[in-house]
């Protein structure tokens, strides 16, 4: 069941997110995430909770994270 406050936990992960990649459109990065749903729980953005939605929302950004740090731990 969504609640206002995961709702809107969502909502400020995913105005992050589009922070962080500024370069991303707001579909693109939309899709992104709700592809990286569908792998972590079998359902994209139509069938996925609000609660799976925000797992993946962080899931991106720990990826994208991760993905722009070199590999001795210090940013490139």
């Amino acid at each position: 069941m969504t609640t206002p406050k995961i709702h809107g936990d969502v909502f400020e992960a995913i105005c992050s997110l589009s922070e962080t990649v500024p370069e991303m459109r707001a579909g693109q990065l939309m899709a992104a995430v709700g592809e990286l749903c569908t792998d972590l729980h079998g359902r994209g953005l139509w069938e996925a909770s609000d609660e799976e939605l925000l797992e993946a929302v962080w899931q991106f950004r720990h990826d994208l994270e991760a993905a722009m740090t070199s590999p001795d731990g210090r940013d490139p």
